[in-house]
């Protein structure tokens, strides 16, 4: 039996329900009817709760749970969510039941700068990014953030997202 995250979606106060890998669709197919805006999310209403399976359980909870909106990790063993305040360490890593099993902090070390304000506010986590190339091997990554870091710039940072690890980074933008 899989326990990982599966069915995550958004209930919206209209109680629509719209899985997250359906949402673009959900919202092409539904702009061009009159009572769907944006406002309303699409006729979803404001969502209200989040919804996701693990095994053969339900799980909901209310959007006031977190400051963001949780993503889905790529196999499933969790979520990974971005604070919005501009803060070092605003990355929560959930596992399967929403509950935070790591909080990182973004590694301005890695970047080869060295004043120390690097490492304060507004540096901070972004995204998810899709994965860049290593500069040192030329490998594509598997799964990394995007982080602004003071006085150094915009990086990709390639995560192990098991461990909290982060196993390399690139400078996007200075």
């Amino acid at each position: 039996m899989n326990l990982g995250v599966s069915g995550f979606g958004f209930r919206g106060a209209t109680q629509l329900f719209v899985e997250a890998d359906h949402w673009v669709e959900w919202v092409l197919g539904h702009q061009h009817l009159p009572k769907f805006s944006h406002e309303t999310h699409y006729g979803l209403g404001h969502v209200v709760q989040y919804e996701w399976n693990v095994g053969d359980e339900h799980i909901n909870a209310p959007v006031e749970k977190w400051t963001f909106t949780p993503r889905v990790l790529p196999d499933g063993s969790g979520f990974i969510g971005f604070e919005p305040v501009q803060s070092p360490s605003n990355c929560v890593v959930l596992d399967a039941y929403g509950q935070q099993r790591l909080r990182l902090t973004v590694p301005w070390g890695m970047t080869g700068a060295t004043a120390p304000a690097s490492g304060e506010s507004p540096t901070a986590f972004l995204n998810v990014s899709e994965p860049y190339e290593n500069p040192q091997t030329g490998k594509r990554g598997v799964f990394g953030v995007t982080a602004w870091v003071e006085l150094a710039g915009l990086f990709y940072f390639e995560l192990d997202y098991h461990s909290g690890e982060f196993l390399w980074c690139r400078q996007i933008r200075d």
